[in-house]
């Protein structure tokens, strides 16, 4: 892994996480192609294939906007020349807390949400390796890669979701927290990103939780 994880505020105060907020959100010029949902929001109850943890995790997938994979060049450098067929794939955990809160129960929350949407995440991610696809995840609170090596910009979970979900979004001081339309603020945004195409990805994400059950969300 090239960062250590993390499990602060995933905030977005500094420099160049606020700079790829502004390049995500500002109005673009280009006539070029546009994100595309391909698929919508589902909800995936599975157990975890290491630890055997039963979780269940929203998620869909999109493929990127050419405006978006140019600024995903800045958070993966090394794959820059791939990204313009690159799949994003949104994630949530529904919680019992305001994960922006503070306490040892908040705490203890936010680091089991980390460490399920990691090994979810990572399971994924070796599987498409193994097909000779790149794929990778950001740490949900440094919004850093977790395999690559890291480029000058974070990826913003709650604001790339914002963009690519059109869910709406409430400040609470250097935070800006996801407002789900079923669990609202209590919920744990992480992304994964993968150069695979759509039906391999869904075929990979099939094979590694076939067990357990799934549907969409709304």
């Amino acid at each position: 892994m090239s960062q250590k994880l993390s499990s602060t505020c995933y905030s977005t105060s500094s420099v160049s996480k606020t700079n790829l907020l502004s390049s995500l959100s500002s109005p673009s010029r280009s006539t070029k192609k546009r994100s595309i949902e391909i698929q919508a929001p589902t909800v995936l109850t599975c157990l975890t294939p290491k630890t055997c943890q039963l979780i269940t995790i929203e998620y869909s997938i999109h493929a990127c906007s050419s405006r978006l994979s140019r600024e995903l060049e800045k958070v993966f450098p090394e794959v820059a020349a791939d990204l313009g067929r690159c799949l994003v794939v949104p994630t949530f955990q529904k919680c019992e807390h305001d994960l922006v809160g503070v306490g040892p129960l908040v705490d203890k929350e936010r680091d089991a949400k980390l460490e399920a949407f990691i090994e979810w995440g990572t399971s994924i991610c070796e599987k498409l390796r193994q097909y000779g696809h790149w794929a990778d995840i950001t740490d949900p609170a440094s919004g850093f890669p977790v395999f690559s090596s890291p480029g000058p910009s974070m990826y913003p979970d709650v604001e790339g979701a914002q963009q690519l979900l059109k869910y709406d979004v409430q400040n609470a001081g250097c935070c800006h927290i996801l407002l789900h339309p079923q669990w609202g603020s209590k919920n744990y945004p992480a992304t994964l990103f993968t150069t695979a195409d759509a039906d391999t990805l869904k075929n990979v994400i099939s094979d590694c939780f076939r067990t357990e059950s799934s549907k969409e969300s709304y």
